[in-house]
């Protein structure tokens, strides 16, 4: 999400912010009251433990404004999914030793995702909001309140720089999610295959959903519609760009923040 950087702001006392964490990038875009996305800005390479590294993101402007809605969507490599809530289970998840640990139930299923964030990553949060005035979801829930009410069997597949989050869903709920970082469409047509053959569906013939950074007419898409057969750029006309965008900026570049603004989680 590092292209595509914008902003137009208008009325600053009506915008809804979300936030989207990862390992080593912080990224946010401000919508308007109608849904529509007026600014987008990234910052990578972030070292969530060196003040050096988030002062330029504590000292931006922007996220000083007082928003309407603070909604904070979590990518983490380390989510995990149980039928049923226990608590004593986060004490022994592994990966989640030295972080801050959440809880939360997928909408639309009978499935508890635990996951956490870094100290560091909490601080900064807490340092740049008043604490308690954001809400904070894991990537599983937001897919899975994003598709609530879609009936077809799919995978979802979102591309990022260099990371993929895969999410299918069969029967109306969520059977497979997870994250896999890439060096080039090999690795991706790779994972792709590959859960498919894990959740039992056909590549040639289940639909697959495409979103973040890939284009219609680029080299991995051909790539990809050589071994898919029902493969499609996401269309939401819930999803609406300033009509200030460049060109180039495409609505399903954004789909994580709408995704986050749009599930009322």
């Amino acid at each position: 999400m590092y292209k595509g950087d914008f902003q137009y702001l208008e009325n600053i006392n009506e915008y809804r912010l979300s936030v989207v964490l990862m390992t080593d990038s912080f990224f946010y875009g401000i919508f308007d009251t109608n849904h529509c996305l007026v600014s987008h800005r990234s910052f990578t390479n972030v070292r969530f433990s060196s003040h050096s590294s988030i002062e330029q993101i504590l000292m931006d402007e922007i996220l000083k404004l007082n928003f309407l809605v603070k909604k904070i969507a979590i990518h983490t490599e380390q989510n995990y999914q149980l039928p049923d809530r226990d608590d004593e289970f986060l004490a022994l998840l592994p990966g989640l030793e030295f972080k801050s640990k959440k809880m939360e139930k997928l909408p639309g299923n009978r499935i508890y995702n635990y996951f956490g964030i870094t100290k560091h990553q909490e601080s900064l949060l807490d340092s740049l909001f008043e604490k308690n005035s954001y809400k904070l979801n894991g990537m599983p829930s937001l897919f899975c309140g994003y598709h609530l009410g879609d009936f077809d069997d799919f995978l979802h597949v979102h591309i990022d720089t260099s990371v993929i989050l895969l999410y299918i869903q069969k029967n109306s709920k969520m059977v497979f999610y997870n994250s896999f970082k890439f060096n080039g469409s090999n690795d991706i047509l790779y994972f792709i295959l590959a859960v498919c053959r894990y959740s039992g569906l056909d590549p040639m013939t289940c639909k697959i959903v495409l979103s973040g950074w890939i284009e219609r007419d680029s080299i991995l898409f051909r790539h990809l519609a050589g071994y898919l057969g029902n493969l499609n750029i996401i269309n939401d006309s819930q999803f609406k760009l300033s009509h200030k965008c460049n060109p180039e900026c495409k609505k399903y570049h954004y789909f994580l923040h709408f995704m986050n603004n749009l599930c009322a989680l």
